[in-house]
């Protein structure tokens, strides 16, 4: 008895075949649309990336051009971070390393009681034991100098403004945002408070709080003489130039915030404020276990750019100070700008490279945090 050939395999259709019938899947079709715009990211966004960090690993200064650009390889990332002669001291700063690592008792038993997900406490494990251990062990060798204590310094006051105008501004934004979603006639005049700020161009902000808090003919001090109080050199002197340049960011930011929180708000069924007065709930209730909670995901995205600005902040601060006075409001970005300047085209690239690490970096745990929850 004969026996019957084997069925061949069906093999689906490659792409190119199913692209000249017209039958492309679901999949092969969104592919296909989005690949002009994934080429266009990656011509405008990708290739300069990429030259950019090709370039931070070269010595490039265009006031030297008879060096060329060798190739240096982390050279310039160990002068930033690490700089020449740094030695390490088993009793330098002691007491602070071991009471950052007497931290971990209470970061472990938030994970064991599952507060914290076992990947935030490993990560928040490795910060605390580089911190405590190794970053704050190095101190300068006996040239008594770090190799760049500019970096340092732009790094630290980049910090700064980033933990006060990211909090500055949400404490702002979401009243401003609460104020703008009440229903009422007038509540036109909160919206209108929230996009002005946020309309006007962030240079000519700078300026106009620089005239505001100018020392002789500033309006914040002219106040402040009809009150019997003399003003201080606002832009001349660092902690207020500091203080100036942070409330002028955190005005210009509230607004932004304040309209991705009212968005949220607006997005918020009122049959679940109305059941909640039905069963009693007061106003602070209803604001902390419905307002609260449904509002998370527009607070995280409010938070992370307004993060990822903070970071990269420049025009506000070079607007009012130029940096200063001396170099204390020299964040990371007006730091780029003056090598740049100053022509060493390979520094400026690293540094560059380790501003788009920090905001890599944040926007990472925010994103964590969106998907945890």
């Amino acid at each position: 008895m004969a026996m019957a050939p084997e069925p061949t395999p069906y093999r689906k259709p490659g792409f190119f075949k199913r692209l000249r019938t017209g039958n492309l899947s679901d999949a092969q079709l969104g592919t296909l649309l989005l690949l002009p715009a994934l080429l266009t990211l990656a011509a405008v966004m990708l290739y300069p990336m990429l030259t950019v960090a090709w370039q931070s690993l070269h010595f490039n200064r265009l006031n030297q051009p008879f060096r060329g650009t060798p190739f240096i390889g982390l050279d310039n990332f160990r002068r930033m971070l690490w700089g020449e002669g740094l030695i390490w001291s088993p009793t330098h700063l002691l007491v602070v390393r071991v009471v950052g690592l007497a931290l971990l008792a209470p970061l472990l038993l938030a994970v064991r009681r599952r507060w914290l997900s076992r990947l935030s406490g490993v990560v928040l494990a490795a910060l605390l034991v580089l911190l405590s251990v190794y970053v704050l062990g190095f101190h300068p060798g006996p040239d008594g100098s770090w190799s760049d204590p500019r970096f340092w310094n732009s790094f630290s006051i980049t910090l700064l403004i980033i933990v006060v105008s990211v909090v500055g501004s949400f404490a702002m934004g979401l009243p401003l945002a609460l104020l703008a979603n009440v229903e009422s006639r007038l509540r036109w005049l909160g919206r209108v408070a929230l996009l002005l700020p946020w309309a006007m161009p962030r240079v000519f902000a700078g300026l106009t709080f620089a005239w505001l808090f100018q020392d002789r003919y500033g309006v914040v001090n002219d106040v402040l003489r009809h009150l019997g109080i003399q003003g201080p050199l606002w832009l001349a002197r660092v902690t207020p130039a500091i203080a100036a340049v942070n409330v002028t960011i955190v005005w210009k930011t509230s607004s932004f915030v304040g309209l991705i929180l009212l968005a949220g708000l607006q997005s918020i069924d009122a049959s679940l404020y109305e059941a909640a007065v039905v069963d009693g709930a007061n106003a602070w209730q209803r604001f902390t276990r419905i307002t609260l909670p449904l509002l998370r995901p527009s607070i995280a995205v409010a938070l992370i750019f307004r993060s990822l600005t903070a970071i990269q902040t420049f025009d506000i601060p070079f607007a009012m100070t130029r940096g200063g006075p001396g170099r204390s409001l020299e964040t990371l970005g007006v730091y780029i700008y003056n090598t740049t300047l100053a022509l060493n085209i390979g520094y400026a690239a690293a540094l560059s490279v380790i501003l788009f690490v920090i905001s890599l970096v944040v926007t990472l745990v925010y994103l964590r945090w969106i998907y945890a929850e």
